[in-house]
């Protein structure tokens, strides 16, 4: 829609329509704009890129609007309740894309009745579970990137934004759970299968995030 918008915007420049008028045709337009992103949205399966989607869009809508006379049209109330559309759907995103995962890192389900055993320590948490909580992990967080790093946050402050957001919930809980169980891994067998990533690998793979890269940058 970037075509439609820099039309619109033009014609403010130009001049010689009644503001009144230009004021209506404006916000009618914005709301149509809307409505086909909306529709456009629900092609896709994952809930998280529909979000990140109508998050871009709406985004540059509101930008289009800041840097051109539409704003004195439109009203700072139009802008200030987009710009809490573009959060809401950011929040949305990384509700939706991180939950799961982090819920890999959450001590609940670790513990057993059982006291220690052979494979545990004298909190009962099995060494087993750890194990499988750090495969899983791994797991879902390559999938996570590879995926996303291929899709497109285009401008540059929401994409470090939303990087920043991501990291602020996954990082502690990484370095927590580390610090709490990996000595359980350490002390066993290969413990590099379960543990094969730093705090810092995460931070830096994490900047890969919204990149726009091929299939083939992704792959490590």
């Amino acid at each position: 829609y970037q075509s439609t918008l820099k039309q619109l915007f033009q014609e403010f420049e130009n001049g010689g329509v009644p503001n009144s008028q230009l004021a209506s045709v404006t916000m009618r337009i914005m709301q149509a704009l809307q409505t086909n992103l909306d529709g456009k949205s629900k092609q896709y399966s994952d809930t998280s890129l529909t979000h990140l989607f109508l998050m871009n869009n709406i985004h540059y809508m509101v930008r289009s609007v800041r840097r051109s006379e539409a704003k004195d049209l439109l009203g700072d109330d139009w802008v200030q309740i987009h710009r809490r559309i573009v959060q809401q759907h950011a929040n949305q995103y990384k509700r939706i894309a991180w939950t799961k995962i982090l819920q890999s890192l959450s001590v609940q389900g670790l513990t057993s009745s059982g006291g220690g055993s052979a494979e545990g320590n004298s909190s009962g948490v099995s060494r087993s579970v750890i194990k499988d909580r750090l495969k899983t992990f791994n797991a879902q967080f390559e999938e996570l990137h590879q995926k996303q790093s291929q899709w497109t946050v285009p401008d540059t402050e929401l994409r470090e934004s939303l990087r920043l957001a991501v990291a602020e919930v996954l990082l502690p809980a990484y370095r927590s759970f580390i610090k709490r169980y990996g000595p359980l891994v350490e002390s066993g067998k290969n413990p590099q299968r379960y543990i094969r990533y730093t705090p810092e690998d995460l931070e830096h793979m994490l900047g890969e995030f919204f990149e726009g890269k091929t299939l083939n940058e992704t792959k490590r």
